[in-house]
């Protein structure tokens, strides 16, 4: 009877892999992403800071320029191609840096008594009280506007939301029986974290990884549109709508192709995220 049992799981697991298009297709667009940003560091059609005022203008489909140039004379594929590394610098500088921090914050919650975790909560739940702008209005006048910048207002916008979404996945691990096996066998909180607790909640990290990173790359759209996030000589798609509606009359493609990059990438990243959620636990789906 073991022998019929077996073979039949990993098929279900293949299936539920080939199924997924959630997956395939986010993985699709986040490499083709990753590939134009790594591209963009070895080469460019042109340089995209430099003007070139006779090329003002000039329409998609010209020769030198497929998705044409704007209102002095910059080709636009250049922009585009280094507004996608800046997307993933920030972006993933934001995700990264919080994911960390709210892992750290949500395992001593979950972990080191009632003090500790009512400290950070409460800490989360102020920092998630004050409105996002506020925080990057604020690093702005202080800092200056530039990548770093918004690296640090991401950092403050999603550290809290990780560090409950941690707690919340840690604390449903540690009421296990295996944790309270560990603890007889007289196993320190710092071992029983590292060596049960994170392996069993790196799935949802994952996850919520991407989804943050796709959130870090519209929020840093967003403020550098409003002029309190990424500027020149540094390339933002957000930037990029910014100086596009100045000549949104004269040309639309203009605006046109940094808003459809930035919802291509957010939603190759959101399909990637939901992917690989029903993958790693298909609970979550099968629930939903």
């Amino acid at each position: 009877m073991n022998t019929t049992t077996a073979p039949a799981v990993a098929p279900r697991r293949r299936r539920r892999l080939e199924l997924n298009a959630s997956l395939v297709v986010g993985v699709v667009l986040t490499i083709g992403f990753l590939v134009i940003a790594i591209v963009s560091f070895f080469w460019l059609p042109s340089n995209p800071n430099i003007p070139n005022i006779k090329n003002r203008m000039l329409p998609p489909g010209t020769v030198d320029h497929w998705l044409g140039t704007d209102g002095l004379g910059r080709d636009i594929i250049a922009q585009l191609m280094v507004g996608a590394r800046t997307s993933i610098l920030v972006g993933a500088g934001g995700a990264t840096i919080s994911l960390i921090l709210g892992t750290i914050a949500g395992l001593v919650a979950a972990a080191y008594g009632k003090i500790a975790d009512e400290t950070i909560s409460r800490g989360a739940d102020i920092m998630l009280s004050i409105p996002g702008m506020v925080t990057a209005l604020v690093l702005a006048a202080t800092m200056g506007s530039g990548a770093l910048t918004t690296i640090f207002a991401l950092t403050a916008f999603f550290t809290p939301s990780f560090t409950r979404v941690i707690r919340s996945a840690a604390m449903s691990v540690l009421q296990e029986d295996f944790i309270t096996s560990a603890k007889l066998y007289g196993r320190g909180k710092l071992f029983i974290l590292a060596r049960h607790v994170i392996p069993n909640i790196a799935g949802v990290m994952i996850v919520q990884f991407t989804l943050y990173f796709a959130a870090g790359i519209l929020t840093e759209a967003g403020l550098s549109y409003l002029g309190v996030g990424v500027t020149r000589p540094s390339i933002s798609w957000g930037m990029m709508l910014n100086e596009a509606q100045q000549t949104v009359g004269i040309s639309s493609p203009l605006a046109m192709w940094p808003g459809l990059a930035i919802v291509i990438v957010v939603l190759g990243l959101n399909l990637l995220g939901d992917g690989l959620r029903d993958v790693l636990d298909p609970k979550l789906k099968r629930r939903s």
